[in-house]
């Protein structure tokens, strides 16, 4: 694919979001397949590194985005954090890795916002009323939520909102406009909780023949134009008889477990929040699956409690670990636990090939195949295999 200027965005240079636009779409798989040719090479495993798999979509690909209030001078804005600012917003005029409805549901909610005369929140001082803006699109249903975050500091015309999104001329259906209460000094959205301005709490997603909820945080990935590539490549890999019993560890709300279900005998999944094991169930049962277990806490403390049980009883275990990777307690566990094979899906390839090393003693790394789910940026996604020695 060839960019020119009217296929760049107007915020190229200022907004730090999409750093490789400006290049030919084969030349951004051919440096992001060369870094991980590089790290591998330092970390001394040998493995087999295949071909990058390149995205189907270019744009408009993310089914979420999360946006920022902050007052520029005295104006107040909503947008993205500007590349060459460590607090500074810019109001977003269009996001071409997101969503064509995006700037008309921003534009909206900001001047209302505006005529509020409410201030946004300001993460030093502490004092404000907007926060954020999070949009989420199902991109084959369809379907937008809308989640204004704000502080519990004033109230707003709840009604005149929902009437004002209701009249939106969007391509695609606001189905949910949520408004979440915010009142932590951390720049993360961290909800104390939310309540339903108009229609549900939920947005509905459709991937690879099988249905998803998504409530307002729920984690789901962000590209699902390539996921049914993705499931296709991991069925390939793991070739499964049916017999299996499989460790979901960092599960989210079942997407993988709901995926590889009529492919294996039982899959038990582990996930942090429990707001989001309720999720990964709601799921299964929308879907008629019977052979999944999905139990709550923290990985490392579940792995420890039932290490004795769950000795060798799991063929294979998946990992899939937010950015940050996962623990050394986390990896030990799994190790006592014995799984013949060992999945792990990183969204990080620098985190990735360092905790790989940990596995070595037990394990060996057999291949790694990256994908390009994050067009347009440096980040991609790896699907490792690792056999038991």
């Amino acid at each position: 694919m060839n960019h020119d200027v009217k296929t760049i965005c107007r915020h190229f240079g200022i907004c730090g979001g999409c750093r490789f636009q400006d290049l030919d779409y084969s030349l951004q798989l051919r440096k992001k397949e060369g870094q991980c040719r590089e790290l591998l090479r330092d970390s001394k495993i040998k493995a087999d590194l295949k071909t990058i798999i390149p995205a189907p979509r270019l744009s408009y690909y993310r089914n979420k985005m999360e946006f920022t209030f902050s007052q520029d001078r005295e104006e107040l804005v909503c947008g993205l954090y500007r590349r060459d600012s460590k607090r500074g917003v810019f109001q977003l005029r269009e996001c071409r890795i997101f969503s064509e409805d995006a700037p008309l549901i921003m534009e909206a909610i900001t001047e209302f916002a505006r005529k509020s005369a409410l201030l946004a929140y300001h993460p030093y001082r502490h004092r404000g009323f907007w926060r954020n803006l999070i949009i989420r699109e199902g991109k084959f249903t369809d379907q937008i939520m809308v989640n204004l975050v704000t502080t519990s500091q004033e109230e707003i015309d709840e009604d005149s909102l929902a009437e004002l999104i209701g009249g939106l001329p969007t391509r695609k259906k606001i189905v949910s406009l949520i408004r979440t209460i915010n009142n932590s000094h951390s720049n993360a959205v961290i909800p104390e909780h939310f309540s339903v301005i108009r229609g549900e709490a939920f947005l509905e997603e459709r991937i690879d023949g099988i249905n998803f909820r998504i409530f307002p945080f729920s984690f789901f990935q962000v590209n699902p134009s390539i996921l049914s590539t993705f499931y296709y490549e991991l069925k390939g890999i793991l070739d499964p008889a049916g017999n299996e019993k499989i460790l979901d560890v960092f599960c989210g709300i079942g997407m993988i477990g709901l995926v590889l279900s009529r492919r294996a005998a039982s899959i038990t999944g582990i996930e942090l929040d429990e707001a989001t094991v309720e999720n990964a169930r709601i799921n299964a049962g929308m879907n008629r699956v019977h052979n999944l277990e999905f139990l709550p806490g923290k990985a490392a403390s579940v792995l420890l409690e039932h290490r004795h049980n769950w000795h060798q009883r799991f063929h294979l275990a998946i990992l899939n670990p937010p950015r940050s990777g996962i623990s050394k307690k986390v990896i030990k566990r799994i190790i006592e636990i014995d799984p013949e094979r060992i999945i792990y899906s990183s969204c990080n390839p620098g985190t990735f090939f360092t905790q790989a090393r940990m596995l070595l003693d037990n394990y060996r790394l057999v291949s790694v195949q990256p994908f390009d789910f994050f067009p347009h940026t440096p980040h991609m996604e790896l699907l490792a295999l690792f056999e038991q020695r």
